[in-house]
């Protein structure tokens, strides 16, 4: 499974999951910068499934917290996007 974000500024994020073996199953984030790609201008991290969780939460309270700022009616929609990862992470 691949992901690929675009992000405004022209670099892209991309995921991807890979199942190595019944014990390890990691999640690999690599940021393409598009400024330096001729140099392989990639940066990339490797998560196990739980570190990924924990980071995926992270960017949900942060994106949470930008838009409760700037949109204050939006607090109601961000708390079960929070909830739902929680129960997912409890699941999985």
């Amino acid at each position: 499974m691949r992901i690929a974000v675009q992000a405004d500024d022209g670099d892209e994020v991309s995921i991807s999951a890979d199942f190595l073996s019944v014990e390890q199953a990691i999640v690999t984030l690599e940021i393409e910068n598009m400024l330096y790609s001729d140099a392989g201008g990639y940066d990339s991290v490797t998560l196990t499934i739980e570190k990924a969780r924990e980071l995926a939460t992270a960017l949900l309270s942060v994106a949470d917290a930008v838009t409760s700022v700037s949109q204050p009616s939006m607090k109601a929609v961000a708390a079960p996007r929070r909830a739902e990862l929680s129960t997912a992470a409890a699941a999985g």
